[in-house]
């Protein structure tokens, strides 16, 4: 009796996984890419791309060794909602669609510039299976073709995709910072405008170069960024500590600029508001060392020569934030480097009586920039070869 009613509370408690799902049986999405119908009559509907995981793909191209095939599908549906399209692949794909591994999220820059992208993007917070740190990207191509490229590295470009949105903290200052779903949820709350990695096509590879503008009015793209201007919004904002910089300017007659490679930032950024008038006075200190000089005149044991290159590098620095902050101001007019903020914390009853027209009030603001540079060290110490006693 006494084994018996071991056997039956062994049944009750030691359950199993009840709700298990095997993984050959789910439709795993990591990547959806939305883009504007070719037919102009179906202006008001959306394309919508999965891209479907094929896990024993994977497996038996890692037990093999070889490519083989590609590990993943790609299903299209048009339809007036992402959910909608979403039931329309049910009709057709064996695999119920499973969203607990999306990586990425990729919009049409087309798309974009018409929609209004909380309405869009609204689907991707709600439902219950897509995490909030899926990343989102926009496309200056059709977004579904960036998930036709296979590099070499990551077989799934969805999945490649999330991977090179962590190379803009220390490689490169020319990306724009990564944002996820949860970022953006937060923008839109806080009615503020911001960037948007962006993805184009190159040479049969995805390549994220730049970023666009999303402005919080109108909740739509409105601009995108130059490499220039990809950098300063980095560097102002403190989300990069990378990036290479190419100068001349020490020698007259220099063919090749000189390379210097920031290994550390920091920027500060002070607003002052008096009768009216709105000025901030942006601070820019630079550490690094010197990467690559092509002349034969250069000698790092020379305190005079090293002043002259850090001051060519300050002058080209400045020239590049200036440009970028004049450009925002007088074309794009969208306060994307968030200069609201230090504003609102420090004149918090001025910022009440213009936060309605903050964009106006950005665009007539005057901007003080300093900048100041430190080489630190040196790939190659000392004077180039050929050398003449």
């Amino acid at each position: 009796m006494r084994v018996c009613m071991i056997l039956i509370g062994a049944l009750l408690i030691l359950t199993g996984c009840w709700d298990h799902r095997e993984i050959e049986e789910l439709g795993i999405v990591t990547g959806v890419a939305i883009d504007q119908p070719e037919d102009s009559e179906q202006s008001h509907m959306l394309t919508v791309t999965n891209q479907y995981v094929l896990p024993q793909s994977i497996s038996s191209q890692v037990k093999s060794g070889t490519s083989g095939n590609k590990p993943y599908v790609n299903e299209t549906v048009t339809a007036p909602s992402i959910l909608q399209t979403i039931r329309e692949q049910s009709k057709f794909v064996s695999r119920p669609p499973y969203y607990y591994h999306l990586k990425s999220v990729v919009i049409s820059k087309e798309l974009a510039e018409k929609t209004d992208l909380l309405k869009l993007t609204y689907f991707f917070y709600r439902d219950h299976e897509i995490r909030r740190s899926v990343q989102v990207f926009l496309s200056d191509e059709k977004a579904r073709d960036l998930f036709t490229i296979a590099p070499e590295e990551d077989k799934v470009p969805s999945i490649y995709l999330d991977k090179l949105t962590q190379n803009y903290t220390t490689k490169t200052a020319e990306m724009a910072p990564s944002l996820s779903l949860g970022d953006m949820s937060k923008y839109f709350s806080h009615e503020k405008s911001f960037i948007i990695p962006l993805a184009s096509l190159k040479e049969n590879a995805i390549y994220l170069n730049g970023g666009a503008i999303v402005d919080a009015t109108s909740k739509k793209m409105v601009g995108i960024l130059t490499k220039n201007e990809t950098r300063t919004y980095n560097w102002i904002t403190e989300k990069s500590q990378g990036g290479v910089i190419e100068v001349y300017g020490v020698d007259h007659d220099q063919k090749h600029p000189f390379t210097y490679e920031i290994k550390k930032m920091k920027s500060k950024v002070t607003p002052t508001y008096r009768n009216g008038q709105l000025t901030y006075d942006i601070r820019l200190s630079y550490q690094g060392k010197l990467g690559e000089d092509w002349s034969y005149q250069s000698n790092q044991f020379n305190q005079g020569y090293v002043e002259q290159q850090e001051k060519a590098i300050e002058e080209k620095l400045y020239s590049i934030v200036v440009e970028s902050l004049q450009k925002a101001q007088q074309e794009h007019g969208v306060d994307y480097y968030e200069f609201m903020e230090p504003f609102r914390i420090k004149y918090p009853k001025e910022w009440y009586k213009l936060k309605d027209n903050w964009n106006s009030v950005f665009s007539k603001a005057t901007f003080n920039v300093d900048v100041s540079v430190l080489v630190e060290h040196y790939q190659d110490v000392g004077r180039k070869l050929p050398f003449t006693p």
